[in-house]
């Protein structure tokens, strides 16, 4: 007979949601400072005035990078709502299952959500100096000094003041295309300038949900085991294709690596019915310290 497990399908569904959801407004965020240089390059002077391409250039350098703060600040705020509602989205489906074998559950698991936000975003997860809001800074100023190099670059090219504007656009908006020989006339600057950002951003959702799901599952009795289910895409990683259909003890679940979107299960030691029978017999007086204990768990004892 297979193995049982908890029906984690909807917040499976519901990360996949919140990635692609996320993606698109990061890439929105980067596609709205593009428009905004564009309109900036209409009014790039055509007269050949070093004095004036400097001060133009200095201007519009200085504007991009107050867009690329609001960028800073609106992406924090859209990666810890999506942690959030994967991690929601976890604490749903176990309780769904909880409920549907009797478990009495109340406000049980409320604070898993934002408990995972501050765990995973303040880098307490990672055990080092890292935080959330510091590799965000650390990508924006990436962009900063890319900026930067693009406009010394085009100066000390004699590119005009117009030219060297268009190749800020085509660097801020995520969808332009570069020219061949980009990494050559611009060293050092991202030829896809939301890659990191989009790359942690993933990352942070789907550490969320693991640590959601191994927070709402290792006090469960009824759950023996993990089992590590791999993306099964093409780029799926040796690592992760080793260890598809895997088992882990309950402490012993390997952190996904960033850019990662596998998912994982929670093996059950029995049938739905007997589970349901255990409770019941349980909830009508009968010795069980395996459940006492997690009922005190549910209850924040």
């Amino acid at each position: 007979m297979a193995k049982k497990q908890i029906d984690l399908r909807p917040a499976e569904q519901q990360r996949l949601k919140l990635t692609r959801t996320q993606q698109k407004r990061i890439r929105a965020l980067y596609e709205r400072a593009a428009r905004a240089v564009a309109e900036q390059a209409t009014q790039a002077p055509r007269v050949r005035s070093d004095r004036l391409k400097q001060r133009y250039l200095k201007q519009m350098g200085a504007q991009l990078e107050d867009a690329l703060t609001k960028i800073q600040t609106e992406m924090d705020t859209t990666i810890r709502g999506s942690m959030r509602e994967a991690a929601a989205a976890v604490v749903e489906d176990n309780l769904a299952f909880l409920k549907k074998v009797g478990m009495p559950v109340g406000a049980a698991l409320a604070h898993v959500p934002d408990e995972i936000v501050r765990t995973v975003a303040t880098g307490q997860l990672y055990q080092g100096k890292w935080s959330l809001s510091g590799a965000i800074w650390k990508h924006i100023r990436k962009n900063q000094k890319d900026i930067q190099t693009i406009i010394a670059q085009g100066i000390a090219q004699n590119k005009g003041a117009f030219e060297i504007a268009k190749n800020l656009e085509r660097y801020v908006d995520p969808a332009a295309r570069k020219a061949w020989d980009w990494s050559k006339v611009y060293p050092n600057t991202s030829k896809q300038v939301d890659y990191n950002a989009q790359r942690l951003a993933r990352t942070m959702v789907s550490h969320a949900y693991q640590q959601a799901f191994i927070q709402a599952t290792q006090h469960n009795p009824f759950v023996t085991k993990y089992r590590w289910v791999a993306d099964g895409g093409k780029r799926t990683c040796p690592i992760c294709a080793a260890r598809d259909g895997m088992e882990f003890a309950k402490d012993d679940l390997p952190l996904d690596h960033p850019n990662g979107m596998c998912t994982f299960v929670a093996v059950l030691s029995d049938s739905m019915t007997d589970i349901a029978d255990r409770i019941a017999d349980w909830a009508e007086g009968g010795e069980d310290p395996a459940l006492d204990d997690f009922a005190d768990y549910l209850k924040g004892k």
